[in-house]
């Protein structure tokens, strides 16, 4: 059976599976409850993988957009202003 790129190109790269037929429920036998079980293994196995921020790094993330999102608002709310004040100064010339 001919390979997909993609799957040449999988099998060379550490970690990671190949699309095929090993490992995936059979499309003919396999019913709904088999592909959920299959893709929450899948999922909590991934989950394993992921590198939580911590607390400090949360905090200072949250605090840089808070800062930059005000800073926006300020920058649009004084655009809005001078635009609401060159039009309202047009209309009534």
């Amino acid at each position: 059976m001919a390979r997909s790129l993609k799957d040449r190109l999988l099998e060379r790269l550490p970690g990671t599976r190949t699309a095929t037929e090993e490992g995936r429920p059979k499309a003919n036998g396999a019913g709904r409850m088999q592909k959920v079980s299959a893709f929450l293994q899948e999922f909590r196995t991934e989950m394993k993988k992921v590198t939580w921020p911590g607390r400090k790094e949360t905090a200072s993330s949250t605090a840089v957009v808070i800062v930059t999102v005000l800073l926006i608002v300020i920058f649009l709310g004084l655009v809005d202003y001078a635009l609401g004040r060159i039009v309202y100064s047009v209309l009534n010339f």
